[in-house]
Order: C-alpha cells, then structure tokens, then sequence
C-alpha cells in the first residue's frame, strides 16, 4: 500500500510537471475588418486563455489586452491607426497555468481615405497613401500652404499645364456666342473676352470679363457668352486647370457677332399703271432694297433698287407690258451685307387711275440783308412717277382760295422736284402745298406745311438805339406831353 500511494504522488508530480511547459496552440489569425483608423484582429487557440496582442510600426511592439474572460476563440479591436499605413502585430495568449504562446509576426494596412485604385504604379501609390498621411496629421495653415505651394510645384515639373487641343469652336449668333474646345486631362474651363473697344493688349489682363465652364472637371468644355452686341467684334481666349499645376491657355483670337437681320415689313403695291407699278415696304433696320419684277407670260425678269440705308422703301418699277401679270420680289441688305427676301407680291398692269404719290417735301430759307432785305426759300419734293408740279402758297394760315399764289408748272414730268421762291418777307408765316399731274393726267396735291421765314437782324446802330430808347423812354414820354 506504501509503494501504490508513492507511485500516485510520483504520477501527480509528472503531471503537474508536464502541464506547466505544454503551452496553448494559436490559430486561425485574421484581420477581418479593415479602416482608415481601425482593424478587428481574430484567432483561435486549443484551450481556454486570455486575449493579448502586440501592435506597433516596427517589432518594437506595445500590448493591447482584452479584459473578456479566457476563451477559445478571440477578437481584439485596434483603433487610433493612422490611413494608409502599415503595421506589424503579434498574438499573446496564457492559460489558467501561466502557459503563454507567442505567434509569429503578422502584418496588415490600413486603407485609405482617398481613391488611389487610378494609381497604377505600386511604388507611386504607396508614396501617394504616405503623403495622403501625412499631409491628414497636419493642422497648421501656414504649413498645409507650403504643403500646397510644394505640390502645385512639383505638379508644373511633372505634369504642366493642361493642353488645349486644336482651335476652340465657336457658334456665333448676334448677342451671344458659345465656346466649346477640348483638353488632354481633366479641368475647368475658363473664356476671357473684351470687344474690340474694350480691349488693352498692353494690360496684364487685356479683357473685360470672363465666363466659366459650369462642368468642374472635364475634358471637353462648353461655355456661353451673353449680353454681347449685335456686329461689334470681340477678343476672347480660352484657359483650362487642373487640380494642381498652372494653367493651359488659348492665344488671343476673335470673332464678330451677326448683325441684327433687316425684316421686311408689310411689302406691297402702292399703284398700278399701264407700264409701271409703284412697291413699298418698311424695314426696321436701315436697309438698302431691291425689286426684281418678272413677266409671267415671258418670264422675262428685271430690277431696280436704291441703295440708301431707309427704313421706309418706295420703288417705281417700269417698262411694264400692258394688261399683264407680273411678280415681285423684294430683298432688303443691311449695313452689313445680311440679306433677306420676300414673298412674291402679284399684280396685273392696268390703265392708271391712281394720282402721284407725293413724299419727302422740305423747305430751305435764306435771308439776303441789304436796303431791301429778301428772303429766298427752296422747296423740294418727290414723285413716285414722273409728274408734272406747281407750288401753291399763302401768308398767315387762311384758306387755300383766300388769295393764295401758285408758280408756273413745270416744263416736263419729272420724279424730282424744285421750286424757288424770292418774294417772302422776313419773320413772316406762310402755308404752301404742292399739286401733282402724272402722264395719264392723274391730279393731286399734298397736305398743307408750313414754314416761318428768318427774322432779320438788327445792324449795331439799331441795338444801340433801341437801348437808348430803353433807357431814356421817359424823354419820349415827356416830349409827347409838351407838344
């Protein structure tokens, strides 16, 4: 009995022994979550231990422990990492008997808070998720603009400005053009523009405006201009940016905006004749006109025109074929060259029953001083056919059969008309119309006008006079009462 106790005593010996050196097994290690600033560390061991891990830059390691009860399976959360940057960790874990197991060395990465997948060089992007680092630590302004100063710099070294390739496309209307080019990298888009007037080639900054693209990042580019002025030219250039780096940039181009198109108002047949027809039609830009009549039955075509810019049109269109159709075409050109034409106005020759059309009368006065001083005034006027005119007129504004004088007819029909008058006297009011016979001995006659002729003025003499008559005209009054 003595020897079997002893063998028992030896047995619990040996086996106290035994499991003080046999220590746990670890297993399973894994990084299962991964952050800018965090990562989950797991692993299994074969018995019951705690929870203990190592995690530093290098191997110089510092321990994190978990405060959960032993266990076989284990998981520890490590925050306050840093983005983008790489770690070294190892596992601790001790049983109820003080056995510990320590694992190998493990490493893992935290990820970034950018996008660095575009980075395609494994170097340069491990430069680039270090930087991004970096540069998240930092709080100081003054520091993160030299930060910022250093990579615009390095930027204009390796990659330089943005390119703009071919010439800008433009759509030019009469208040407004659109800009459209394109660039070999992403960036904003930017047009300067000045009109010619506005333009200072000797400033820094020669234009008067810019307009930005609203597409912030972009290789192709559109940006309109409005509020311009209708055929005026402008300078304009073009400028893109990337993210960093300077500036890509058009050189100094132009263009001219369309000119506001001449519309044609309300074109048509004043009269008809038996060999001509008178058109007319409004414009509210000053335009030149031309009319091209053809004959129906032959097809032959001909036209006539007034080159004045006017904004009101009358033509006369001649060597016309009695009692035939005819169609007219009107087309107005303004100032700059911009053409526009009408629909076809249609109209049969016919005898003339329609007087002349009389327009554009003026009158011109000019006083001749002297012993007998005159007044000489020109009148004018026009005809929308050749007629023959006189001129009637009257002092003051009475009736026209109340004494009123009429000047010999004109020798032959004409479509200018001039007639010359001597005998009106100074500061004086006088009423005059014009009478009109075209060659199929249509009559009629204009509205009554009215002109005041020039006042004569006075020598010296008489200003001095009449000022000592101002002055003293109590000695006038005194005379009178003595006489």
């Amino acid at each position: 009995m003595i020897l079997v106790g002893a063998l028992l005593v030896a047995a619990h010996a040996i086996g106290r022994a035994f499991a003080q050196t046999a220590a746990p097994t670890v297993s399973d290690v894994a990084v299962t979550e991964l952050t800018p600033t965090s990562s989950v560390i797991t692993w299994t061991t074969n018995t019951k231990t705690d929870s203990d891990i190592d995690v530093s830059l290098d191997t110089n390691y510092c321990g994190i422990r978990n405060e959960e009860p032993p266990a076989k399976t284990h998981s520890i959360t490590v925050l306050g990492l840093d983005p983008a940057t790489t770690y070294f960790y190892r596992i601790r874990s001790t049983d109820a008997d003080g056995n510990q197991q320590v694992s190998g060395d493990y490493t893992f990465t935290t990820s970034s808070t950018v996008d660095l997948s575009k980075i395609t060089n494994p170097q340069q992007q491990q430069l680039a998720e270090k930087s991004i680092a970096a540069i998240q630590q930092i709080t100081s302004p003054t520091a993160l603009q030299t930060v910022a100063q250093a990579l615009n710099a390095q930027a204009e070294k390796e990659i330089g400005p943005p390119e703009i390739l071919g010439n800008p496309q433009i759509d030019i209307q009469t208040d407004q053009a659109t800009v459209s080019w394109t660039t070999d990298q992403d960036a904003d888009g930017e047009v300067f523009v000045a009109s010619a007037a506005e333009y200072n080639s000797a400033a820094s900054n020669p234009y008067a405006r810019e307009e930005q693209d609203p597409n912030a990042s972009t290789k192709t580019h559109t940006v309109t201009l409005y509020g311009l002025s209708p055929a005026t030219q402008y300078h304009y250039k073009v400028a893109s940016k990337g993210p960093i780096g300077s500036a890509g940039e058009s050189g100094d181009l132009t263009f001219t905006t369309k000119s506001v198109l001449p519309q044609i108002i309300n074109p048509h047949v004043v009269k008809v004749g038996e060999h001509e027809a008178t058109i007319s039609w409004g414009t509210p830009v000053p335009s030149a006109g031309t009319v091209t009549y053809t004959n129906m039955a032959n097809r032959k075509a001909l036209s006539t025109g007034d080159p004045s810019f006017l904004v009101t049109h009358i033509l006369q269109l001649t060597n016309l074929t009695f009692q035939t159709r005819y169609s007219a075409v009107v087309t107005a050109e303004n100032q700059a060259g911009d053409r526009v034409v009408s629909d076809p106005i249609y109209f049969v020759t016919t005898k003339n029953i329609f007087p002349p059309v009389i327009s554009q009368v003026n009158n011109d006065s000019t006083l001749y001083p002297g012993q007998d001083t005159t007044v000489q005034t020109v009148v004018s006027w026009m005809t929308d056919v050749p007629a023959t005119c006189y001129l009637s007129y009257i002092e003051g504004v009475v009736k026209k059969d109340a004494g009123s004088v009429t000047s010999s007819p004109e020798s032959a029909p004409l479509t200018k008309h001039v007639s010359v008058i001597t005998n009106f006297a100074p500061a004086t009011v006088y009423k005059y119309w014009v009478t009109c016979t075209d060659v199929d001995g249509n009559t009629t006659s204009s509205e009554d006008f009215v002109l005041l002729t020039p006042e004569q003025q006075k020598s010296i003499v008489d200003i001095i006079l009449d000022n000592f008559q101002g002055t003293f005209g109590w000695l006038n009054a005194a005379g009178g009462k003595k006489k």
